[in-house]
């Protein structure tokens, strides 16, 4: 993800988000703070706080911010989307998404010239008419004392507020400006935009930029933005499967695709997923698989290396005083818990379930509601996606254990891959 978008309301957030959207963007937005979704592109977070004290606003935001600045990720850009008309805490909300961010410079540009809403001189003008003299002055949650942004931002930050005029703007040296006030102290530049060239000087101006900036705006200025501001560049993910069948089919298929295909194979000692201290097992199944499907290859839990596997069931029955089909189901629930678990450290681009139980213990894990069918791979091996579950829109490729020939696995994988290859 390499951007997120915090607004202060849900339809601000939408009609933000819908400027990143339209331009292939996997834009998600959020209802709360909370949640965050393992697959996308922008993540648009609706804290809701334009009527909150500017205390309680600054806090929100920084809520929202700080677990994307952890260290342990590549951290996004901020877009402080902010209402066109300045209603709302947005001098409260820019400082705290400038600190919980590390920035170095917050860069507001609120116009949205196609509705009428314009800044120049630093002042918001809307339909040509100052900001103050329109009804959003007499808001009844949130009005407005000034049309000089620089003074609106003030009164909720002692952080230093600059402007620059559309003649710095249309100048040439706009990304000089820029950088030499990231070079100071952290601070927040308003910049004038009369038009959607502006704004999309700015943005070019942007894009160069070297240090740590959040941005600050409405829908002009996200849809001034090249997509490469918020759209990783294409790449191919791995496939997860997971073959908990023990069928010498499955067997074979896996390695006729290990033999053609960039393939990692983890090796599942079932004994030890068993025993009361399981989470020591699992946590390392857990780590094998996440080091192969971060190297881009894709990856295989295998329950099933050789006959030996397939003998010892009996006594694993006996030893754990337990049927062949409970043993199956607690397997079955164990490889679904770890497939959770991998699909939440890493990316991948679908997955391959092989044997009925481990496809609906992993459909459960991942709380599916159902199986939406799509298409066949081959005769017999549907591709769709889980219903409502925490993998989306996934897909997913479900076969019976002792279904398919020796290049079933390996026609799936490419199934996949032309999937993506194909958008």
């Amino acid at each position: 993800m390499k951007m997120i978008v915090i607004a202060d309301d849900f339809t601000g957030a939408n009609d933000t988000g819908v400027q990143l959207a339209k331009k292939g963007a996997r834009t998600e937005v959020m209802l709360n703070e909370q949640l965050s979704p393992r697959r996308t592109d922008v993540l648009v977070v609706n804290t809701e706080s334009r009527a909150l004290t500017p205390e309680q606003a600054g806090e929100k935001v920084r809520k929202a911010a700080a677990p994307w600045f952890d260290g342990q990720q590549e951290a996004p850009i901020i877009y402080k989307k902010i209402d066109s008309t300045f209603r709302g805490n947005v001098g409260a909300e820019v400082a705290a998404a400038m600190a919980a961010s590390g920035a170095q410079l917050a860069i507001v540009a609120a116009a949205i010239p196609a509705a009428g809403r314009v800044t120049v001189n630093g002042q918001c003008l809307v339909h040509g008419v100052p900001l103050v003299e329109t009804e959003f002055a007499t808001d009844p949650k949130t009005p407005i004392v000034s049309s000089h942004i620089k003074t609106l931002i003030g009164l909720q930050t002692t952080l230093p507020v600059s402007e620059l005029g559309l003649a710095q703007v249309r100048s040439g040296t706009l990304l000089a400006e820029l950088q030499r006030l990231s070079q100071s102290a952290p601070g927040i530049v308003v910049v004038d935009a009369e038009n959607d060239g502006d704004l999309a000087l700015l943005a070019q101006a942007i894009a160069a930029l070297t240090c740590r900036y959040v941005l600050v705006g409405a829908a002009g200025l996200a849809n001034a933005l090249p997509a490469s501001s918020y759209l990783a560049p294409e790449q191919k993910l791995p496939v997860l499967v997971v073959a908990g069948s023990m069928s010498e089919a499955t067997r074979q298929q896996i390695v006729f695709a290990a033999g053609e295909k960039s393939l990692g194979i983890v090796d599942i000692d079932v004994a030890a997923l068993l025993l009361p201290d399981s989470e020591t097992a699992m946590a390392e199944i857990t780590r094998q698989a996440t080091a192969v499907l971060n190297d881009r290859q894709h990856c295989v839990l295998r329950t099933c290396r050789d006959a030996d596997a397939r003998n010892m069931i009996d006594a694993l029955c006996e030893q754990h005083q337990l049927t062949r089909q409970q043993l199956g189901e607690r397997i079955s629930a164990t490889l679904g818990e770890i497939t959770l678990t991998i699909i939440s450290q890493s990316q991948i681009g679908g997955l391959f379930l092989t044997g009925g139980d481990i496809a609906i213990a992993v459909a459960r894990a991942l709380k599916a509601e159902g199986y939406r069918i799509n298409s066949e791979v081959v005769p017999c091996v549907p591709c769709g996606t889980f219903v409502n579950s925490e993998i989306d829109d996934l897909p997913v490729i479900t076969k019976a254990g002792g279904f398919g020939g020796e290049t079933t696995l390996r026609d799936a994988l490419y199934f996949i891959e032309e999937m993506y290859s194909g958008k």
